[in-house]
Formats: structure tokens, sequence, C-alpha cells
């Protein structure tokens, strides 16, 4: 089994999935500030796929708050996708990220804290932009471990996970190669020494 994929299991079944939940609540509530600042997503019904939707409260919380006529969430981890199934809102499978085949497009894909466990990163970028998403959709991500963030680099031993550490710049690179537009980035909950999540968008 997967080192990352055995840890999720884990952290699932002794209820680290309701602190993780908590602790990336203020930037998810960022991310979807800036879906609703900077495109016209929310203005319609849309469509919605969570990448590494861990208990499913991100996919909870767009059902209940916007015009969502679909959300799916999808994650490695079962044990994950059992928690996410208790609450009956949504729709969520478990799937092997890195071989992810997409049935349908969506008008948002949306991803928080998960790229960086992939091995081969661009991979999920090429399906994303060419099966993934609809004409003018967008993909946004939060990412917590990256280069200029100092605090993270640690967690790969720390936490007993296997996980790439990307610059932010690397991470701008693969939203452009892979033909994404409209590329924009953030910092945000920058405090001391802790840079903070770094939040990128990009346009299909």
């Amino acid at each position: 089994m997967n080192i990352n994929i055995k840890t999720f299991n884990e952290w699932a079944e002794d209820g680290r999935d309701e602190k993780m939940a908590l602790n990336h609540s203020k930037s998810v509530n960022r991310i979807l500030s800036i879906i609703s600042q900077k495109t016209n997503k929310f203005k319609a019904p849309f469509s919605f796929l969570d990448l590494g939707c861990g208990n499913g409260w991100v996919i909870r919380k767009i059902s209940k708050k916007y015009k969502c006529e679909y959300a799916l969430g999808v994650d490695g981890s079962v044990n994950m996708i059992n928690n996410a199934k208790k609450n009956k809102i949504g729709e969520f499978k478990k799937v092997d990220l890195e071989n992810y085949k997409f049935d349908r497009k969506f008008d948002i894909i949306f991803s928080m804290e998960t790229f960086y466990y992939l091995k081969n990163i661009n991979k999920l970028f090429k399906k994303i932009a060419k099966d993934g998403l609809n004409e003018n959709g967008i993909l946004i991500i939060g990412i917590d471990h990256y280069k200029e963030n100092i605090p993270s680099l640690n967690w790969g031993s720390d936490y007993n996970l296997d996980i790439s550490t990307l610059s932010t710049n690397d991470w701008i690179e693969k939203f452009i190669l892979n033909g994404f537009k409209n590329v924009e980035y953030e910092y945000y909950g920058t405090e001391k020494d802790w840079k903070g999540t770094l939040i990128l968008m990009g346009q299909r």
C-alpha cells in the first residue's frame, strides 16, 4: 500500500481527519472567496470536483451554500471515503488519483493539500486540462508544503509521508505548461516564518 494512503487511513480512523478540516478551513474559505470574486462560477448552477476530498467536508460546504448541481469528492483513502459517505451529502468515490479517469467534465476542480503527494504531478494536470474541465472551467488548489514555506519542509519525515517539494515558480509552470491560462497565485495566512497557503488558480 502507498505510504501516504496508509497514513491517511490511520488518520481517518483516529479522528485526525476532523482536525485537518478545521486547520484548513480558513484557507478553503479564502479559496471560495477567490472563486466568487474573480470568476462567475458561483452565479449559475455548476459542477464541482474535490480531488483528495478527505472526509468530504468541502463537498458538504459547497452543496449547502452554493448553487452546486453536482458535487463529487474522490480520495485514495478508503477510510476517508467511508467517513465522507456517512453524511449523505454529495457523491464520493475511492480512486487512485495518479490514474484517475474522468467520466465527465466539471466547471470547478478544487484540491486542498493533495497535489504534492503525487508521484507524477504533470500527469494529473494534463488529464484535468484535457478530460476534466469544461471550457473556461477552473482548477484551483491550495498547498501548504512548498520550498518557500520553511516549517513545512520536514513533513515527510515528521508524518511518515512521501511528498514532492516544489517551489512557487514550479507550481506556476505546471499550470502554464499543461495548458492553463490566466494563472494567478497568492499566499494566504502568512504569519512569522509560516509563508502561508499557496493558492493557485488557472482557467481551461
